[in-house]
Parts: structure tokens; sequence; C-alpha cells
């Protein structure tokens, strides 16, 4: 599902979040600090985050408006390690266009994603009350930690052979999935829900994260470049040990296992050969049935714990609408 439907499908909730972020984000000055903020905010990001905070709040208040801020904080610091990344990874494109060190430069990239970071957390602790404060500022700060945390682990992963699929499961939550959690949890905690409901949805939302990063990495090597917006085959050619990796080296016999570790070892192959001869490697071993059976796995988690709650079904509608979402997206 490409972002412009997924906000047509959800545009009564986002709509006006995104005019509330349009206003956080108004150009300022200096520009050279701000005008690549709003550039990597113009991308057509699916808002997945913001939209999980106020489908969470809506759960229990229709007063939505109420979780902008932290939805708009939240928003804020995902595309702020976005740009930090993408400068990492040294990507060339991010949704479709060039990733902020590409087209501004990589000192500005920098700068401008520290500024995110600061406008984040100046986002988030808005009209919070002394109730309420402590709790969210616990939960987002212990969420950027293991996002940093897990960012290590991914880099430490490119240098090492042994990466097992628990291992990449457990990075994976820490970098990706615990921001979708985190966006449950302070969706619950802004519309005054006990900590054991804010814990359920913390699961919920990692067990979420887990399949859209799971589908992401599928999408790396299986989607439609025009899709994704992003290069295509760009984990193989960072020899990243993707959950696809893995469990094609599970499912591989001897000489396929040896085949594609000989082609990611070897360093003057072109790209585009290196990405075709692993990627029919992958369809011979039937990979994408397997990684899409693991997918599932956690979105019926993540459907478990949003049965859970107790609250109107009709009320839970978006948010299973979103899980599905996650699992059939293209994109």
């Amino acid at each position: 599902m490409a972002p412009e439907i997924m906000k047509d499908k959800f545009n009564d909730f986002l709509e006006p979040f995104e005019k509330f972020l349009q206003r956080e984000c108004a150009v300022r000055e200096p520009e050279n600090l701000y005008a690549p903020v709003n550039y990597v905010l113009s991308l057509e990001g699916k808002r997945v985050r913001p939209l999980l905070s106020i489908l969470t709040y809506y759960l229990f208040d229709d007063t939505v408006e109420k979780i902008y801020p932290q939805a708009a904080s939240i928003e804020m610091f995902h595309n702020f390690t976005l740009v930090h990344d993408d400068i990492m990874d040294q990507a060339p494109l991010r949704r479709g266009q060039a990733t902020v060190h590409q087209k501004y430069n990589l000192n500005h990239a920098i700068l401008s994603g520290d500024a995110m970071l600061i406008m984040a957390y100046r986002l988030l602790t808005r009209g919070l009350g002394p109730e309420t404060l402590g709790r969210t500022l616990q939960v987002f700060t212990d969420a950027a930690l293991k996002i940093c945390e897990g960012q290590q682990y991914d880099m430490d992963f490119e240098r090492s052979t042994g990466v097992l699929q628990q291992d990449y499961l457990k990075m994976i939550e820490l970098k990706t999935a615990v921001l979708l959690g985190a966006s449950m949890a302070i969706g619950g905690i802004r519309a005054g829900c006990s900590v054991p409901m804010q814990e359920n949805l913390w699961h919920c939302g990692v067990a979420m994260g887990l399949a859209f990063q799971i589908q992401d990495d599928l999408l790396d090597v299986f989607g439609q470049k025009t899709s994704t917006g992003k290069q295509l085959g760009g984990d193989i050619i960072q020899r990243k040990q993707t959950i696809v990796w893995l469990k094609a080296l599970e499912l591989s016999g001897p000489r396929q296992e040896a085949e594609l570790r000989a082609l990611y070892n070897q360093e003057n192959i072109a790209p585009d050969d290196l990405v075709r001869q692993v990627t029919m490697i992958y369809q011979s071993l039937g990979v994408e049935r397997h990684c899409q059976a693991l997918k599932e796995r956690y979105v019926l988690q993540g459907v478990e714990l949003i049965d859970a709650i107790d609250v109107d079904d009709e009320r839970k509608t978006y948010l299973v609408q979103l899980l599905k979402f996650l699992l059939n997206r293209t994109s």
C-alpha cells in the first residue's frame, strides 16, 4: 500500500495531524539548518508511528488533538534516525528522493539531524501534566537508547559471520520495533491508561514493529524500486545479514551456503550482478515464503494483544486495519 493510499484510508486522523506537523515545521532561520528538516519530513512517509499513537489514544478518548505533539515528536525522532542512518549507510535514496546528505551536504545533514532530536524532545513534553510527564519521558528515552543499541548491533553484524536469527530479531526489535512500542505506549499514557495497559500497548507495538521490519527486508529483495522508493537490493549490496539472508542460510545445503558466502565475500563483483545472483538463490530456496510466515506470526501476536484491550470493538477497527497494512504493503 503506497503512502497516499494509506493517507486516504486514515484521512480523518492523518489530515489534521499533517496540518499540525506543517505548522510546527514551518521554515525558520537559519534556513540551512531548517530546510533539511522540512525536506525530510516532506518525503511522503507513511506516518506509521504517529498514526499508531493517535489510534491508540483514540481507543480511549475522542479528543485526539491532545496527542498531536507527542505523535509529532515520535515522527520527528524517527526521521532524525533516518537522516543519520542514511549517512552511516551511505544511502543515495530515501523514499525515492535524494537523501539529506546527498541533497545538501554531510555537515548540514548531521547538524539538522541533531536539531530534529532536540525538536522531538520539545514536542514530547508539550501539554503534559506532572502525572504523565515522567512516564512519557521514561518510555521515550528508553526507546531512544535502545534504538542506538540496535543500530550498533546492526553495524557490528556487518563484520560478523556468526549472526543467528535470534540475534537479528533482537537487533530489529531494538532498532525498529521499540519505537512502534513507544508510539502505542505513549498514546496510552496520554489517554490516562494504567501501567499494565501501557505495557500491553508496548508489546503490541513491538510485535507490529517486528512484522514491519521483516516486510522491509522482504521488499528490499522482492519489491519493486518504483514502489519502495529505495535502491533495490541495497541490503545485499551492503552485505547486510537480514532475516532473508539468515533464513536462506538455514534452508541451504552445503553447496548453496558456500555460494552465498562466496558472493558476500567477493569484493570486485558488480552490484547488479551480486543482487541478481543472491536473489536467484533466495528464490530457489523459497525464502520469501518462509519469511512471510514469520512475519504473520508477529502480526497475529499484535492482533491478540489488541483483542485483549477492553474497549468497544469499533474503536479497535483502525488499529486492526493498520496491522493489515503492515502485512500487505508493497512500499
